[in-house]
């Protein structure tokens, strides 16, 4: 039984969604507020249970009286990076889409919403929160020419020793080309792997990301990319025989 954060000051349908989320078998903790969040945190951890100190999953209200959803959701990825953040707001808007997803949701649904469409979300991010925690994920980090991946605290390191927080869904596309090194990656499987086959976002979100990760790891001092693009197809991580 996954353990579920709801964040939700419409008493209403936070009653609603206990009860739905409940018989779909998760253990829920809701809370109305950012401060009633915190105190439900810091009481788990005086009290050791740490099934409400660090829920599995979370769905989070943008729009919450006093502090924001938003930076709930950025104090949140502070203690807890690889938390999965299901972000609801009655404003679906691109620039409120993006604004939460910059916050560090993981994903966005539009209120009204289908509650089949919730669940299958959630059951989309459980899937991919099996997969974080199994045996065979790398434990520590893991090389990308020069840059160290830190599995653990989501960080991306450079040689002099810079440090650079990754969002989950970039930690998710690098592991995944660092897994299958020397292969192409098709944009299939990248989209499965950062954001579930339930939520395909436009075409170029993949594009952009990548853009933005291959600016961070581009190895100026052999004048290589990383990531090379294969038209049509998907991306490969061609490791140098150098490479750590």
């Amino acid at each position: 039984m996954y353990s579920l954060l709801l964040v939700e000051d419409d008493r209403h349908l936070r009653l609603g969604l206990v009860e739905l989320l409940t018989a779909a078998g998760y253990s829920c903790h809701a809370c109305a507020s950012v401060e009633e969040t915190e105190q439900l945190l810091a009481g788990g951890a005086v009290a050791g249970n740490l099934s409400a100190l660090v829920p599995d999953l979370c769905i989070l209200d943008r729009h919450l009286p006093g502090v924001s959803g938003d930076e709930l959701c950025r104090r949140l990825r502070q203690h807890h990076p690889l938390l999965p953040v299901l972000m609801l707001s009655a404003r679906g808007q691109v620039a409120d889409r993006v604004s939460g997803l910059r916050a560090g949701a993981d994903d966005y649904l539009s209120k009204p919403f289908v509650i089949d469409e919730l669940l299958a979300r959630l059951a989309g991010m459980t899937r991919r929160l099996s997969w974080m925690r199994s045996p065979e994920r790398s434990v520590s980090g893991f090389f990308i020419g020069d840059r160290y991946i830190n599995c653990q605290a989501l960080s991306l390191g450079f040689a002099d020793g810079r440090q650079m927080t990754l969002h989950l869904r970039e930690f998710r596309l690098l592991e995944l080309l660092y897994q299958r090194r020397g292969e192409v990656v098709s944009r299939d499987e990248l989209y499965d792997r950062g954001w579930g086959r339930e939520h395909l976002p436009n075409s170029r979100a993949l594009d952009q990301y990548m853009v933005g990760l291959r600016a961070r790891l581009e190895d100026t001092a052999k004048n290589r990319k990383l990531i090379q693009t294969v038209r049509g197809v998907g991306y490969c991580y061609q490791p140098d025989l150098a490479d750590p």
